[in-house]
């Protein structure tokens, strides 16, 4: 935490109370008071920092719009399991090169909606039984729940929501929140998972790989249930056999209980043109590097033998371990039937 700004009018709410509080036991006693969220908007793009150094920057505001976001699926693709998020806070202070949330906002520095009473509101009157619900797709859920302990509050709302499933997905592994709390068979906490040298090229300042398994480890002990997200899988033309992946799985399916996984979820990169631009236009990167083709959904991906090469060399790994429940991300029902049958 560097930089922190609060919109003026967020300050007599007791979450923002309670942040602050947070905030000032971690010796960040030095914040801005804003009038509204555009002239913080409008500080950060006045600065002219690279993408980088805009998450260095927090902003604690109000919410206008609905927190419960429906997840925008082309119809050529086959459904996932997230069909709605959470959007209580958006960024998180990693810097993953493939992620899309950088041609999704205007910028990179994180932001906090205090106004959580609204939130569970709306989810009061959601009442579409058997849905996933995810905390972590315009954010990370645990990067700062240290601070706003915002994971509290949703395990204890969705124990008395059993009509619905709440997935905390996170590349991070604070996860002393969670252990203190009581587990529920609706609140999946989900991993996203890359090999190591991955993780080190492009998804920078996350958690390592082997400190990751022992998180999922220790929160399978706690009683959690826990999802894996293999997504993005990225195509390395060095290793055409995949053995990087092969070896991510045995890893992971040697280290934790398996009784305890409730899903899997496989994807590989994919990205807007602009995306790609935005990047190359502030740092240097092979990620672009591969031949790619235009999708349905007007994104760049893998040739589909390439996506369909990745795929296969994780879920025949995954398959001498037992039978999951494995679905893929934003692929068309062929792909689905030529992967997993």
């Amino acid at each position: 935490m560097e930089n922190i700004y609060i919109k003026r009018e967020a300050l007599s709410y007791p979450k923002m109370q309670f942040i602050l509080n947070r905030i000032n036991s971690h010796g960040c006693t030095n914040y801005k008071i804003v009038e509204n969220e555009e002239e913080y908007r409008d500080i950060i793009c006045s600065k002219k920092i690279g993408y980088k150094e805009q998450k260095r920057n927090l902003f604690f505001g109000l919410k206008k719009g609905n927190f419960l976001k429906k997840y925008y699926l082309d119809k050529n693709f086959l459904g996932i399991k997230e069909e709605y998020y959470l959007s209580y806070e958006k960024n998180c202070p990693y810097n993953c090169t493939y992620c899309y949330l950088r041609d999704y906002y205007d910028n990179g520095a994180y932001h906090y909606y205090v106004n959580t009473e609204d939130m569970y509101r709306e989810l009061d009157a959601f009442k579409k039984s058997g849905t996933m619900i995810s905390a972590g797709i315009v954010n990370d859920t645990l990067a700062y729940d240290y601070i706003t302990y915002t994971t509290k509050d949703l395990i204890h709302y969705f124990k008395n929501r059993e009509d619905l499933i709440l997935e905390i997905r996170t590349k991070s592994t604070n996860i002393n929140n969670l252990l203190r709390e009581e587990p529920s068979k609706n609140v999946v906490i989900a991993f996203s998972f890359n090999p190591e040298s991955i993780i080190n090229k492009y998804e920078n300042n996350t958690a390592i790989f082997k400190k990751r398994v022992e998180a999922v480890k220790e929160l399978q002990e706690k009683g959690y249930y826990i999802g894996l997200r293999f997504d993005p899988m990225i195509y390395d033309p060095n290793d055409v056999e995949h053995n990087n992946y092969k070896e991510m799985i045995n890893y992971i399916f040697k280290n934790i209980n398996l009784n305890k996984i409730k899903d899997i979820g496989i994807g590989s990169l994919r990205y807007k043109k602009s995306l790609k631009e935005k990047v190359l236009n502030d740092i240097k990167t092979d990620l672009f590097y591969s031949e790619m083709v235009i999708g349905i959904d007007g994104k760049e991906r893998y040739f589909k033998p390439i996506r369909i090469s990745l795929y296969k060399s994780i879920v025949n790994e995954i398959k001498k371990y037992g039978d999951f429940n494995i679905y893929l991300g934003m692929e068309p029902e062929y792909v689905w039937k030529e992967v997993l049958g």
